[in-house]
């Protein structure tokens, strides 16, 4: 990605919208990210705007992405993008997208073993919750995440996103990288 002139940085630290997103839209551009897990993909605007801000770091030709999200068994109360045009957008922005439908609390379990820990995750709704979401996202989220992650999370879907500290438990990134 080009690196932002001074007006866009302008831009995207006082007047990006929605506000709820723009600390999650400037961590995208202060720091380099190489994978991305998503946990509520919604309408898919805001994983647009995420990556058309980061930069990879160095040594990653390709940014990797992963999200779950129930898609098209969502409902029609709540705007959300079915899979076949997830992965049409994701691939428009050149992304290395694992997609996994389902309802997160049945579907991080398939995650935690299949995708290595991201740099970012973003978890839309659910977050410090006794909901059986909120219990599997803090049964794996050691698993999903490495000691230089950075986790956004909101209670309630579509709701004001913070950063979070890691867990005590998160895997050492260091060690994945000897092991591999």
């Amino acid at each position: 990605m080009a690196r932002l002139s001074w007006t866009q940085r302008l831009y995207w630290r006082y007047l990006s919208k929605p506000v709820s997103q723009r600390a999650l839209f400037l961590h995208a551009i202060e720091k380099p990210i190489g994978s991305i897990l998503e946990i509520g993909i919604g309408s898919g605007e805001r994983i647009q705007k995420v990556l058309s801000l980061c930069n990879l770091p160095e040594g990653v030709s390709q940014l990797r992405y992963a999200a779950v999200d129930p898609f098209e068994s969502a409902g029609p109360s709540v705007p959300h993008m079915n899979l076949k045009a997830a992965h049409r957008m994701l691939s428009e922005y050149g992304v290395k997208a694992h997609l996994i439908p389902g309802e997160p609390s049945n579907a991080l379990a398939r995650v935690a073993h299949t995708v290595l820990p991201s740099d970012l995750i973003i978890i839309d709704g659910g977050y410090g919750t006794d909901s059986a979401q909120g219990k599997a996202i803090a049964d794996w989220l050691p698993r999903l995440c490495h000691a230089q992650s950075t986790i956004f999370a909101s209670a309630t879907p579509g709701g004001n996103l913070v950063s979070i500290p890691l867990p005590a438990t998160a895997v050492d990134h260091a060690a994945l990288r000897h092991a591999a």
